[in-house]
């Protein structure tokens, strides 16, 4: 089932899954027809049998769900850890494993970027949490916040200024990167860490804040 936002910017795809995920695991995505390469996409919620999946529009996939039979693979990286009173931050539809990790643990403060209130308007968004829009930032927010366990997901450039400003608690990062596999072969999503070059699909997508290069780039 495919339902989209008022104005198309976004979808959220579900299916029927009778399998099990935790959250910050991902799955990959393709149909019948297309793309050739799957893409991944975080777990945006799992319940009663039915697994979904929130999506940017825009891409190559999207000219493929309305046409024909969707394929899962998964899940696929390590899940994220279940902290006390977490400080939960997103940008976009980085949301996704955010809303995710919210409905399995709960949260302690959630504060939510989005750049237009279409996608606001489209996600569950629980009761007394914070929400921010261009040119505010969810960390202009978050820095005030007193809790110590931190998650964030989002585009890098947010991340960087997350661990900038927040990098001394005890700070986990859901990363994004471009991958093929799924399964560490390709090498597309390589990222440096502390412990040498490591790959979001296999070794992530969460990762200590402390031990990852930012600024690394994989040439």
């Amino acid at each position: 089932m495919l339902k989209r936002s008022a104005n198309g910017s976004y979808i959220l795809l579900e299916l029927p899954y009778g399998g099990q995920a935790l959250p910050g695991q991902f799955f990959t995505i393709t149909t019948s027809l297309g793309p050739y390469i799957p893409r991944p996409f975080s777990v945006y919620d799992l319940k009663d049998g039915r697994i979904s999946f929130l999506i940017k529009s825009g891409g190559e996939i999207e000219k493929f769900l309305d046409s024909a039979p969707v394929i899962i693979d998964g899940p696929f990286g390590n899940p994220l850890p279940e902290l006390k009173d977490p400080l939960l931050i997103s940008g976009g539809v980085g949301y996704a494993p955010i809303h995710f990790y919210i409905s399995k643990y709960g949260l302690g403060e959630l504060v939510a970027g989005f750049s237009d209130e279409e996608l606001f308007d489209f996600v569950d968004i629980p009761d007394h949490s914070v929400s921010v829009f261009d040119p505010v930032t969810p960390v202009d927010v978050a820095e005030f916040s007193t809790l110590q366990n931190v998650i964030a997901c989002g585009p890098v450039e947010m991340l960087k200024i997350v661990k900038k400003i927040l990098g001394q608690r005890s700070l986990y990062l859901i990363m994004e990167e471009k991958m093929a596999c799924a399964r560490g072969m390709c090498e597309g999503c390589a990222i440096m860490t502390s412990y040498g070059v490591k790959f979001v699909c296999k070794d992530g997508p969460t990762f200590k804040a402390s031990e990852v290069d930012l600024e690394w780039t994989y040439l």
